[in-house]
This record gives C-alpha cells, sequence and structure tokens, in this order.
C-alpha cells in the first residue's frame, strides 16, 4: 500500500531536526510566538476572558475558578491562571483567547491563522515533557508547516462551503505540535492525524448574529489535537487516509469540487511556508486591513473630516463581500464586537472618525458610538471581479464628500503580507501593546527577550511563570505602572 498524505507529514515532522530549519525559519517562528502571546495578554483584559476561563477550568471540575486555590490540576500553564491546568485545558483557554481580538496571524493562500492553534499546543507540551526553547520552535515550525498545506489543498474552497479553516487544520497542526514533544512514534502520529479527522470543527454561521463563537476555534483545535494525541499513545488508531479518503476530509467537506492532494506534501523541507505567514495591523477580518489603510492614507493626505463625507463606495471581491460587506443593513450597525470585527462600514467608520481601528475601539460603548454608526451608514460596496482574491486582500475605496469632490484610494497587498511586510520592529512594538495590557512593562519586557532568545532556554518554566502572573489591569490603569516587574 503506498504511503498516504498523512503518513508523509507525520514522518516529515518526525525526522526533523532543528539544525534542517533555516534561521530565517526559526526566526519567524519567534515572532510568530511573540504575536500570539502579546494577543492572548490583551484579550485578558477584555470581556470575552471571562468566560473562556470559566470553561477551562470547568473541564477540570472547577465552576467557577477557584480564586484561592493553590492546588494545581495539571503541568501546564494557562495565561493569567494561577495554578497549572492540564494540557488540553490550558491549551484551549491559550488559544482562544489568542485568537479572541482577531488579531492573529494569517497565511493568506490557505486562509489559515497559523499561531493559534499551534502555539499553544507546543507550549503546552514543552511544558508537561519539560522540552526546550529548540524543542518546541522544532514543534510550531512542524505544525505550521502542516496545518498550511491541508488549507493548500484547497485553497478557499472550505470558507466558501462555511468552514473555518483554522479550525480544521489547526486540529491537525496541534496534534502533529503536540506529538513531537510527547514522543510518539511517526506511526502512531498518524493516528492521531486520523483521530482528528473526527475531532476538527468550525463553522462560518457567527457571521449570522455576530456572537463570538469564532474565539473558540483555534482553542477548541489545541484541545482537540492534544486530545486525540492521547488517544493514540494508548493504541487508539485512526485512519491513515484521513485526508483523501472515500469519506475523508477533503471529499466530506468540499464534494465534488476539485482539490489538490499533492498540495499536502508538496515541498516539505525546501518550501517553507512559515515564512509567508503575515501579521496583523488591526484587531478585525484580514479582509478589511487593506481598506482601512487606503482610508486612513487618504484622511491624511486629502484632510477630510468624516462630517464632510457623503458617501464610501468599496470596491471588493466577492469573498471580501461575504465576510464583510453582505447584508449591508447589518453591517452597518453591528450588534457586538464579533460582529463589528466583521464589518467593513463599522472599521472604516472608525478610520475616518477617530483615525485609529484598535482593540479599544471594538467595546462596547465605542460600537454605539453615534457618530461612527452614521459614517458607517454612508458605506456601500461594489463587486469587483478584476480583484487577485483569495491570494491577496487587496481594499479600494471611492469617498465622495458633501461639496462634490471625489477621492479614491487603493491598497493592493494588505501590511503585514510578504508583498507589503511587517519589520521586526512592527512586530515588536505590537506585542509590547498588547502585552502591557496584561503585564507590568518589566514582565513584558522579559517575557519579549525569553521569547526572541528562545532557542537558548532549556526550558519554558519562566516563561509560564509570566504567564500565569498575568492580570487584568483594565480596572485600574495606574496598576500596570505600579504593579512590580
Amino acid at each position: 500500500m503506498s504511503i498516504t498524505p498523512n503518513e508523509t507529514l507525520c514522518r516529515f515532522s518526525y525526522d526533523l531536526e532543528f539544525a534542517d530549519i533555516p534561521p530565517t525559519v526559526v526566526h519567524k517562528s519567534k515572532l510568530l510566538i511573540l504575536d500570539f502571546l502579546g494577543i492572548a495578554l490583551a484579550a485578558c483584559s477584555t470581556e470575552i476572558d471571562k468566560p473562556l476561563r470559566i470553561m477551562a477550568n470547568a473541564m477540570t471540575g472547577k465552576i467557577p475558578p477557584e480564586e484561592n486555590s493553590s492546588n494545581d490540576s495539571g503541568s501546564c500553564s494557562a495565561i493569567g491562571e494561577k495554578i497549572r491546568l492540564p494540557a488540553p485545558n490550558a491549551a484551549f483557554l491559550n488559544g482562544a483567547l489568542g485568537h479572541s481580538l482577531d488579531f492573529d496571524d494569517t497565511h493568506a493562500k490557505s486562509i489559515i491563522h497559523t499561531a493559534a492553534p499551534v502555539v499553544p499546543a507546543a507550549f503546552a507540551g514543552a511544558e508537561e515533557f519539560q522540552k526546550s526553547g529548540q524543542d518546541m520552535i522544532l514543534a510550531c515550525v512542524a505544525g505550521f508547516e502542516s496545518e498550511i498545506r491541508i488549507g493548500l489543498a484547497a485553497p478557499g474552497k472550505f470558507h466558501a462551503r462555511g468552514f473555518h479553516m483554522t479550525a480544521i487544520a489547526g486540529t491537525f497542526g496541534a496534534a502533529i505540535t503536540y506529538a513531537l514533544q510527547s514522543g510518539l512514534s511517526a506511526e502512531k502520529m498518524s493516528w492521531s492525524l486520523g483521530i482528528c479527522g473526527s475531532m476538527a470543527a468550525g463553522l462560518f454561521e457567527y457571521l449570522e448574529n455576530g456572537s463570538p463563537v469564532k474565539a473558540l476555534h483555534p482553542g477548541w483545535a489545541a484541545h482537540g489535537g492534544i486530545c486525540s494525541t492521547i488517544l493514540a499513545n494508548h493504541d487508539f488508531a485512526g485512519p491513515q487516509t484521513v485526508f483523501e479518503g472515500r469519506f475523508g476530509l477533503l471529499k466530506s467537506h468540499i464534494g465534488n469540487e476539485e482539490f489538490e492532494v499533492e498540495a499536502l506534501t508538496r515541498g516539505l523541507g525546501d518550501t517553507w511556508e512559515t515564512l509567508a505567514i503575515g501579521f496583523k495591523p488591526y484587531p478585525c477580518g484580514h479582509v478589511i486591513h487593506a481598506f482601512l489603510d487606503a482610508g486612513l492614507r487618504l484622511k491624511e493626505r486629502a484632510k477630510i473630516h468624516h462630517s464632510d463625507i457623503n458617501k464610501i463606495n468599496c470596491y471588493a471581491a466577492k469573498g471580501a463581500i461575504d465576510l464583510v460587506l453582505d447584508p449591508i443593513e447589518v453591517k452597518r450597525k453591528p450588534r457586538g464586537e464579533y460582529d463589528a470585527k466583521f464589518s467593513l462600514p463599522y472599521c472604516l467608520a472608525s478610520i475616518f472618525v477617530r483615525g485609529r481601528c484598535g482593540v479599544d475601539e471594538f467595546e462596547k460603548n465605542a460600537i454605539l458610538d453615534p457618530e461612527v454608526l452614521s459614517l458607517a451608514d454612508k458605506v456601500c460596496f461594489t463587486q469587483d471581479d478584476t480583484q487577485d482574491f483569495p491570494r491577496f486582500f487587496p481594499g479600494v475605496i471611492e469617498v465622495s464628500l458633501d461639496d462634490g469632490k471625489t477621492f479614491i484610494e487603493e491598497e493592493k497587498h494588505q501590511r503585514g503580507c510578504a508583498e507589503n511586510p511587517f519589520t521586526d520592529e512592527d512586530v515588536f512594538e505590537k506585542f509590547k501593546d498588547n502585552a502591557r495590557r496584561s503585564l507590568s512593562p518589566g514582565r513584558a519586557e522579559n517575557l519579549f527577550e525569553m521569547v526572541m532568545d528562545l532557542e537558548k532556554l532549556e526550558n519554558v518554566n519562566t516563561i509560564g511563570e509570566l504567564l500565569r502572573s498575568a492580570t487584568n489591569h483594565r480596572a485600574d490603569p495606574q496598576s500596570r505602572s505600579q504593579n512590580p516587574a
């Protein structure tokens, strides 16, 4: 019997050595880990933190979390939890927090948020099995390279059917990441991926009412990947044909549409897709970003005041329209945080009214701002089938003023992608701004230094201590400076 893509991915991951990974990929992986941790720390300061934290503790039998408990129920660190949790629980909370702001990285062609499912599983594995920083980086790289290729087998086709590919591919990536550090054999690793096929899930239906369900997806993927590995480690088998089989992932999820099985394994060890992962400048749907940069540039250059705007027309590809512009009446009046994050009218109006669209702009009071909503009501769209979507997420806006003047601005490549990349300094500043919402500046700096020297660490215990010390400083902004470094 021929070797399946599942087995090939597992054999590649199992055989991978740190010395095989190019320095550029190692460095990019550290940036991705840093970015993810900063976002998860920022999420601790938001309302979504509470239900996610209760759920992570509920899975250990603690409802609600015991504030003064000193008894660890596991060996892994969850951000802001003083006690350690079991690996699946810790990874669930960390993954959900890291995606809940919709501020995390994206591999554009596969349309996958890569770090949110993989880094929590990698960190849990490194803590539980006392692995080195090098081991954690290697596990992350194997997870990134694998989950991306699952998306590349049918780019955009899962999304068109309503499946969130991060939730699906991320489960497999998390399993590989955790399995590598647990010492699982290549054969049992392939069993774990077979099990993942029955664990992976995530739907875009949250768009219909703006509920925060999407935040769960990477957390549950990390949880599912770890659970699949634990099962496989105890001789619970799964199908090696989980991807291309008669009832496998590809045929079950995209039906009779074409897919490319070869993409699952193409270029392993030669083409490092990790280098193509982009960072996000705004905490909202990725397809919105180019429009926001175009709007900010136009606002500043033409000195446009929002009260003078008569109409803003957005030229967008159908895939972008489906996510952030349609139905336009609903998108103009977001019903909550997640609705706003996938509303181009709201985000663009925030840029023109406030000059920014950051974490604070998605709080309840900000979303209800009458000036912003009034301008959002003037946003419309025109479908543009000439745009190179989803290879890129471009944005074109036409702003018409009350005096008859019209301005057009275009951003061909969303900021953060390979064609319009973040600098290291961009990533560093984003991390520090996010991390300081839950850590003192001194602790944020310590975490930054440890992650950027990750390959030199014998273990990740000190990183875990810092993450467990995170607290919500938003109730008392002064506490950021008062919290000891």
